[in-house]
């Protein structure tokens, strides 16, 4: 066997060489952290979100859990809600910056006189209102809903969806008993019989429908109503905060990107922030479209539900408003014009 072996001197220079290299590692290390130490850090923006915390606010959902709103330089404080309404009652009484939304109480904020945008669109479906009726209380097609007790969150898509539903069938409101109850509240009063229908949106729908089994039965059009769910801000701090809207919306499209590469995994998250089953949040998954966007339809759909409004005087007598001026379009439009779909 033949053992190389370098001069002594060369393994010394080596060795030296070696030491040398360390050492300006090490200083350039010490030099990299006391010019790190020395920076003074950004703290991020702190911001509060109303949210809806069920399967209506996925994208916020998943920005919030993935650490997104983070990686934009904002620290977000969630408040939780189980729909949208009172969400929205947060950023009118000052107490939320942004809140998740659907366009129905939107507009009516917007004509009882408030000052909000949305921001965007987050989630459409066109499966996400119905009808779950009880079959003991004689009820087999929607004709038969006449005279019963109607359950439905007045002020919301439940409210608009039972009126377009009933008018398709040629059934008036009059013809209907409406109560007012709470979106969460609606499947314990089908079930024990406090009402004889509820016109609902998920995942109280499914909840519902899942108690009642096969004593139930459920009317759906989804040729009538589209829903959208929205992100909405006062306009005054979308004024005094263009940047801070420009970083949620950046969030949100981070979000989506991950709904649409990693879908089981956006389930589980969901499920884990809402507590909502599993199972639950699969069946609503597919019905749902999620993506960050400003379209056309938003506008058409809160004018046909104000002439509704206006109809059904559930408001007071004004002139249909143009709702462009209660969209921002420059925030998405400079994070993801594409996205932008209004006519101006």
């Amino acid at each position: 066997m033949i053992i190389l072996t370098r001069p002594y001197h060369m393994r010394c220079f080596l060795i030296r060489m070696a030491l040398v290299a360390s050492a300006l590692l090490i200083s350039s290390c010490f030099s990299a952290c006391s010019r790190a130490d020395n920076k003074p850090a950004v703290p991020p923006e702190k911001v509060t979100i109303a949210y809806s915390a069920t399967t209506d606010a996925v994208l916020p959902e998943i920005a919030q859990s993935r650490g997104y709103y983070r990686e934009e330089g904002l620290e977000v404080v969630p408040h939780l809600h189980p729909y949208g309404k009172p969400a929205l009652k947060e950023v009118l009484e000052g107490k939320a910056d942004f809140a998740t939304v659907a366009e129905t109480p939107v507009m009516f904020a917007i004509m009882n006189g408030e000052k909000i945008s949305i921001i965007a669109t987050i989630q459409t479906s066109n499966k996400d209102n119905a009808i779950v009726a009880r079959k003991d209380k004689g009820i087999r097609t929607l004709r038969d809903l006449k005279g019963k007790r109607i359950g439905a969150t007045l002020g919301t898509t439940s409210d608009f969806f039972l009126d377009a539903i009933l008018g398709v069938h040629r059934i008036s409101r009059k013809d209907v008993d409406v109560l007012d109850l709470k979106a969460e509240a609606m499947p314990d009063a089908l079930e024990h019989g406090d009402v004889d229908a509820i016109a609902t949106f998920n995942p109280y729908l499914i909840q519902a429908q899942r108690r009642l089994g096969a004593r139930g039965i459920t009317f759906l059009d989804e040729d009538i109503y589209t829903w959208t769910f929205n992100v909405v801000a006062t306009q005054e701090f979308i004024r005094n905060n263009p940047g801070k809207v420009s970083k949620v919306l950046r969030s949100l499209v981070k979000a989506e990107k991950f709904v649409r590469e990693y879908p089981s995994e956006a389930q589980k998250i969901v499920a884990d922030f809402s507590g909502i089953d599993m199972g639950i949040v699969r069946d609503i998954w597919d019905t749902t479209t999620y993506s960050v966007t400003l379209d056309q339809s938003l506008v058409l759909a809160m004018e046909d539900e104000t002439r509704w409004a206006l109809k059904d005087r559930l408001i007071a007598e004004k002139e249909v408003p143009n709702f462009l001026d209660f969209i921002y379009l420059d925030g998405l439009t400079s994070v993801k014009p594409d996205a932008v779909r209004i006519l101006r």
